[in-house]
């Protein structure tokens, strides 16, 4: 066994090794410490690189996604524009192709017809020029009442180039008439 050494220093020279040894404790701890903070601050630095990374790959992955939706939603937008237009343009040329019922029945009933006659049939069509084409059948007790009528058509303003079949003439009684017309017809 060794026998333990006796300090015959002066009490001041304890105390100066004392406070060197303290010293150098407290460098040695510092040092480590400011090595740990060195360390856990580059640790902490390449976290938030690696995060920021992370989040501008994943905005960028976000912009590409926003972008190929907002072109599929400007696609079925205007898709949905093309189809509303369309529609439209077909309304258009239905309502250009309108006939007006109310209108052109008014005129053909304000026409005075005799007791005896009376209209069996009738057909309406929209020509080109706005007017429209009527063909009217029907049947009169006599040839005469037929020319009454026959002459309130062509007294009537509106009517537009009447015309009777010949056979609408062959029967002095129960004459049955075929009669065309054309009305100009004012939209509304």
């Amino acid at each position: 066994m060794t026998k333990p050494m006796i300090n015959l220093l002066p009490q001041e020279e304890k105390q100066r090794l004392l406070l060197e040894k303290e010293k150098k404790l407290a460098i040695v701890w510092g040092i480590i410490v400011l090595v740990s903070l060195v360390c856990l601050f580059l640790l902490l630095l390449s976290i938030k690189f690696y995060i920021q990374g992370e989040t501008d790959s994943q905005r960028n992955i976000l912009l590409q996604v926003e972008r190929e939706n907002k072109i599929s939603d400007f696609a079925t937008v205007n898709a949905s524009i093309q189809k509303y237009n369309e529609t439209l343009a077909q309304l258009g040329s239905f309502y250009k192709k309108e006939i007006y019922f109310g209108q052109v029945l008014n005129i053909i009933t304000s026409v005075p017809s005799p007791d005896g006659l009376f209209i069996t049939d009738f057909s309406l069509k929209r020509n080109d020029g706005g007017t429209v084409k009527v063909n009217v059948s029907g049947v009169s007790d006599t040839r005469e009442k037929l020319l009454v009528f026959k002459e309130n058509i062509l007294n009537d303003k509106r009517i537009i180039k009447p015309y009777f079949s010949p056979e609408s003439w062959i029967s002095p009684e129960n004459a049955d008439f075929n009669l065309t017309f054309e009305i100009h017809q004012n939209e509304k």
